[in-house]
C-alpha cells in the first residue's frame, strides 16, 4: 500500500512524551473545562469501535481526572474525529474545529496505538525528537527510509516544553526498527542507556509513568502514580503500528 504524507501542525509549537506543545492555545479546553471531545466518523466500522472505546476507557481510568476523553456533545466545535484512512496518525494538540485522528482497521486498532494517537492529539510528540535525545540514543541515519527521517529529527529547545524525563519505554517512543521505516530491518538507533530491553521499545500497550507525568504537568493537574496494566498483547510484544504515515510538520 502506498502511504500518503499528512501535514500536521507541530514545528514551532512544541514537542512531547516528555515533550509537549508550549502554545497554550493548543491545549484542550472546551467551554473552560479541560476535556477532549471525540466522535467516530459515520463510516467507521462498528466492530473496531469497541477496541477503541476500550483504549479510551483506559485513558479515562488513568487521566480522566485531568483530561477526560468524552463523546462529542451538541455544541462542541472542537473535537477529534476518528476516521479509517489507511494509516495511524493524529494532529498535534487542539487545532480547532473537527480534527482527524486516523486509526485504520488494517493495523491500527490496538489499545497502545489508540493511546499513542490520542496523546498526539493532547499535545505530545515523539520522545526520540527531544533535543537531549543524543544523551540516550545513537542515531543510525543510514538505516532509515528518507521519508521517515523527519520523525527522528531533533526539535530545538525553543520549541519544546520538557514535562518529564527521557523514557525510552514511553508509549511515544519509536521502536528501534520497524518495517515501515527500517532499511533491510536494520536498527535506526541504538541505546546508550545500559541494560535496555529492545523488545520493549515502541511496543507497549499502555502508558508509562512518564507519559502520565507529561500530560499532568502540561495540563497543570496534580501528580499521581498509576498502576500499569499487564501487557496481554499476543502480537510478539507489538501493539500494532504507530504513526503508519510519515509526518510532515508545518510552521504556525
Amino acid at each position: 500500500m502506498m502511504i500518503a504524507r499528512i501535514l500536521l501542525v507541530c514545528v514551532f509549537v512544541g514537542i512531547a512524551a516528555a515533550q509537549g506543545v508550549l502554545n497554550e492555545n493548543l491545549r484542550w479546553r472546551i467551554n473552560g473545562a479541560r476535556r477532549m471531545a471525540y466522535s467516530f466518523d459515520p463510516s467507521y466500522p462498528q466492530q473496531a469501535r469497541q477496541t477503541i472505546l476500550r483504549g479510551i476507557a483506559r485513558w479515562n481510568q488513568v487521566l480522566g481526572d485531568c483530561l477526560p476523553l468524552q463523546p462529542r456533545r451538541a455544541g462542541d466545535r472542537d473535537y477529534v474525529n476518528v476516521i479509517n484512512d489507511g494509516g495511524c496518525y493524529s494532529m498535534v494538540g487542539k487545532v480547532g474545529g473537527a480534527q482527524s485522528l486516523s486509526l485504520s482497521v488494517n493495523g491500527c486498532v490496538y489499545q497502545g496505538t489508540v493511546i499513542h494517537e490520542f496523546l498526539h492529539a493532547a499535545g505530545l510528540i515523539h520522545t526520540q525528537k527531544r533535543p537531549d535525545r543524543d544523551n540516550y540514543i545513537t542515531m543510525h541515519w543510514e538505516n532509515i527510509v528518507e521519508s521517515w527521517k523527519s520523525q527522528f529529527t531533533k526539535d530545538s529547545n525553543r520549541n519544546i516544553g520538557k514535562y518529564s524525563e527521557y523514557d525510552i519505554y514511553s508509549i511515544m517512543h519509536y521502536s528501534y526498527r520497524h518495517p515501515s521505516w527500517s532499511i533491510n530491518n536494520r536498527p535506526g538507533f541504538t541505546a546508550k542507556i545500559p541494560n535496555v530491553d529492545y523488545r520493549r521499545i515502541g511496543t507497549g500497550n499502555d502508558f508509562t509513568q512518564s507519559d502520565v507525568n507529561a500530560i499532568r504537568k502540561m495540563y497543570k493537574c496534580p501528580a499521581r502514580k498509576f498502576k500499569p496494566a499487564v501487557n496481554k498483547n499476543k502480537n510478539n510484544g507489538r501493539n500494532g503500528d504507530r504513526d503508519r504515515k510519515p509526518i510532515a510538520c508545518a510552521n504556525v
